[in-house]
């Protein structure tokens, strides 16, 4: 079984639920079908799970779990950047990337600002009454996390909480609509307006907004 503990193994144990497809796994996952559906197969061969038209059904939900506990302690020591983002779907619960990370996953990468790799907040929306669960997945991997306040330093969460909220899927994250970026976005016109301009280009949006080195490119 050693032989199957991988970041791709990793994460799909630790996002999987009953009922889910390969590609619905593939996506909170962020890895392509072929590769989850290599792996999936790979761990059906030892009867952790099965696959079927109804979806994965889990087969021993006690090596499921120690293999969780495993895989926490790896994703524990080795988080990255990207497997930060990709953490919130581990958690299998509600939440929604809004403000300057919605821009960033609107803009697919596209556009980012006032963040580096030694002071990284990310920016998620959640609902009010998990906000202790949250805590506590945080805690789980050594991540921090805080409500509505930036820590001083390295990647940290800043949870937005709100009575309910709808998220929309973009690629491998949960994020605020489009519509909610742009008018986000719009508030913060000074430091987001080239994100506005790349939005708009992108999703064919009606919206005024140019660019102002555009601006001075034509004068």
């Amino acid at each position: 079984m050693l032989d199957l503990i991988n970041e791709h193994t990793v994460k799909i144990i630790l996002v999987m639920q009953e009922g889910d497809s390969i590609r619905e796994i593939s996506k909170k996952t962020g890895s392509s079908y072929g590769w989850t559906y290599k792996w999936i197969k790979k761990l059906e061969e030892i009867n952790i799970l099965k696959t079927s038209s109804q979806g994965i059904k889990i087969k021993d939900k006690e090596t499921v779990e120690k293999f969780k506990s495993l895989s926490k302690s790896i994703l524990k020591k080795k988080i990255e950047l990207k497997d930060a983002y990709l953490l919130p779907n581990f958690a299998k619960m509600k939440y929604a990337y809004t403000k300057t990370d919605a821009v960033w996953i609107w803009t697919q990468g596209g556009y980012q600002i006032g963040r580096s790799r030694e002071n990284y907040p990310i920016f998620i929306k959640i609902l009010e009454k998990d906000i202790n669960k949250w805590r506590n997945f945080f805690k789980t991997y050594s991540v921090k996390c805080k409500v509505k306040e930036r820590a001083k330093e390295g990647i940290h969460f800043v949870l937005e909480p709100e009575k309910n909220f709808e998220p929309k899927w973009k690629g491998e994250y949960q994020v605020i609509s489009l519509k909610e970026t742009v008018k986000w976005a719009n508030k913060h016109k000074t430091s987001f307006q080239p994100a506005l301009e790349m939005l708009k280009e992108m999703y064919g949006l009606n919206i005024d907004v140019e660019y102002k080195e555009r601006k001075k490119l034509k004068a």
